[in-house]
């Protein structure tokens, strides 16, 4: 959180220890914090919130205090008109802590996180950067119900559509299957999300209706991608209302079968709720179902009230993490327990396990960590239309998912940009990451004073930097004519009008491209995409060869004008072939130019492909002439360096 910003937050501190108490006031000011009240417990704590004057945004409280508790103290920040949000500060047990979050997210306080005891800086300032100043909610009028018949007639028109959101296996990064989303394309009310309409559905008695609908439009849909050669399992929600009548499972099978999709192919989500009511009629339709094939999955698990009763007695194929558990579990030890736990039953009981509503590359990993299955959720996809996701699948790239993961390694940045505001705004950025020690240069001239005086793992450099370029500076590095190491990891920063020039770059094994203006998220993950990338510098020839060979010094001219071959002469070998860009390897060589959608040359017949630019061009695609590239192999012995 900026400094500013900290200096204006009012905090309050609840705690009954004097030493702690001014501890964490220290802690606070040492950040940048001016506004701090303390007390020595809960009842004190609402006096001091009760008082006029500027409400408090924060509070940190402790939950074992005298007279008036944690506990109690929260239950009563509940009932403010202005509702701070939250840190607690505990040294109780973790379930403890985990127990008093959950009341206070139940009262409806936004609780920014936990800290045990002793509190440390680093985790107070990560804590302190999830706060949004919470906003004076407008009154909104009450929206006008939705008629029966205009959802009657939406249903028999084709307006209610499934949407499809990816789910992937964690292990191999491989698309096993869609989920479908049902969407309102309403010609007078817009693009309506489930939560628009659903309720109406429901209250209108037309549940069943949709269900057929929704099914009926994903086994045809699923025929047609599989004629197209993907193989995808679909999910489908059964409603509530549905499994209680005895003639479903065939009349599903029918409907889907009518379609030419094998029941094999599709999966049947089912709720916990659900699956309790009607109990008879409910369990011989979903082993019926089974028995022709279909999979089933218990949806939602965990968020019943006899999870354990419906694995013993349902023929499940799949378990649903609920994506409330996926949210908690990294924060929160019990529900990490949970989770783990409910994997584990999982497995023992040989079923697949999916985890909805993967947001964060943490959330992935720890779901990995302990063995799920499959992810689906926005960090992935969100859910698209049915003829978007054919494009969507050709563009899956896992290692390029992977890459964008925070590896929390530490790195050295020199951050070159001559624009003073710039230039102090991304120092800023980049120290609020804490990736490492960063400093900062204007120019060519006093980034090479830098290289020469320090070692930098990582270079984030602007283009335009006046008399000399950030290329001029990127091919020295290259080419071994600085003290820094040709293999330092290079992010580019660059306007839309320098999309020529960032072309032109590509040659110069660049590790990552920034957009300005470039925000803190898209900054962190392009700084940790390019410090896990398999990369190694060519030789310096390599670079040399693009420069002009008369020319007295580097220049940014030299790569715009460039129509020379960008590697050293080799002989011509055989067995040219066109291949997708995903199937380029190292050592490739083109047989033909490389070429954007305006005819900007990008690489010229002959140049060496390395990794690091097959990454980029896999980039950049969407802006190429073509995806299809004519290359020659090289046999190893010939192949370039890296």
């Amino acid at each position: 959180m900026e400094k500013d910003k900290l200096q204006n937050l009012h905090f309050l501190i609840a705690e009954d220890d004097p030493f702690q108490r001014e501890g964490l006031a220290l802690l606070l000011k040492h950040i940048g914090a001016r506004h701090i009240l303390q007390a020595e417990n809960g009842r004190a704590a609402l006096q001091l919130l009760q008082k006029p004057g500027h409400p408090v945004d924060i509070v940190l409280s402790d939950i074992d205090m005298p007279e008036m508790d944690g506990m109690a103290l929260l239950r009563h920040l509940a009932g403010l008109a202005h509702k701070p949000a939250v840190i607690l500060v505990s040294q109780l047990s973790s379930a403890m802590r985990d127990s008093v979050s959950a009341m206070a997210q139940a009262y409806g306080l936004t609780v920014l996180g936990i800290m045990p005891k002793p509190p440390s800086r680093s985790k107070l300032l990560n804590l302190l950067q999830q706060y949004a100043p919470s906003q004076a909610k407008r009154v909104l009028a009450p929206a006008a119900p939705i008629p029966r018949q205009d959802l009657a007639d939406a249903l028999k028109n084709g307006e209610i559509v499934p949407w499809f959101q990816p789910k992937v296996e964690m292990a191999s990064g491989r698309v096993v299957g869609v989920e479908a989303l049902v969407r309102w394309n309403s010609p007078t009310r817009g693009l309506l999300a489930p939560g628009a309409f659903l309720a109406a559905v429901e209250s209108h008695g037309l549940m069943d209706q949709l269900t057929w609908v929704v099914l009926a439009q994903s086994a045809a849909l699923g025929r047609g991608w599989q004629e197209q050669g993907l193989q995808l399992q679909i999910s489908v929600n059964l409603s509530l209302s549905s499994l209680g009548r005895l003639e479903l499972a065939e009349r599903i099978y029918e409907v889907v079968s009518k379609r030419g999709l094998a029941p094999s192919s599709l999966i049947l989500e089912v709720t916990e709720t659900a699956a309790m009511s009607a109990v008879g009629p409910s369990l011989e339709n979903l082993t019926r179902l089974r028995l022709r094939g279909f999979g089933l999955s218990i949806d939602d698990y965990g968020t019943g009230y006899s999870s354990l009763q419906q694995l013993a007695r349902v023929p499940f194929t799949e378990l649903k993490i609920d994506q409330s558990f996926v949210r908690e579990a990294a924060q929160f030890e019990t529900t990490r327990i949970v989770v783990e736990s409910s994997l584990d039953i999982a497995r023992r009981l040989n079923l697949k396990t999916t985890a909805e509503g993967v947001e964060t590359h943490e959330q992935w990993k720890l779901l990995s960590d302990l063995g799920c299955d499959i992810a689906q959720g926005y960090l992935i996809a969100k859910p698209m239309a049915a003829e978007a996701l054919p494009d969507w699948l050709a563009r899956w790239n896992f290692s390029a998912f992977q890459s964008a993961a925070p590896a929390g390694q530490r790195v050295d940045i020199l951050l070159v940009e001559d624009e003073p505001f710039q230039r102090e705004i991304y120092a800023e950025l980049l120290a609020k990451l804490q990736l490492g020690r960063v400093d900062t240069a204007a120019d060519v001239a006093s980034a090479l004073q830098c290289l020469a005086a320090d070692a930098y793992g990582l270079l984030i450099c602007d283009i335009e930097l006046g008399e000399r370029s950030g290329l001029d500076l990127v091919r020295l590095i290259r080419c071994g004519a600085t003290p820094a190491s040709p293999h330092t990891r290079v992010v580019l920063l660059s306007s839309h009008a320098e999309q020529e020039v960032v072309f032109k770059s590509i040659a110069l094994d660049i590790n990552g491209y920034l957009s300005k203006p470039a925000k803190a998220h898209t900054l962190r993950d392009v700084v940790q995409q390019a410090m896990n990338e398999d990369f190694k510098a060519q030789a310096p020839a390599q670079y040399l060869e693009q420069a002009e060979a008369a020319a007295p010094s580097l220049s940014v001219s030299i790569v715009r004008g460039e129509e020379r071959a960008a590697t050293v002469r080799r002989p011509e070998p055989t067995g040219r072939q066109r291949l997708a860009l995903a199937s380029l390897k190292p050592g490739m060589v083109l047989a033909e130019p490389l070429l954007a959608h305006d005819k900007t040359l990008i690489l010229r017949s002959g140049h060496v492909l390395t990794q690091t630019i097959i990454n980029r061009l896999l980039e950049l695609r969407e802006r190429l002439a073509g995806t299809l590239v004519w290359v020659l192999p090289f046999a190893p012995d010939q192949a370039g360096p890296g």
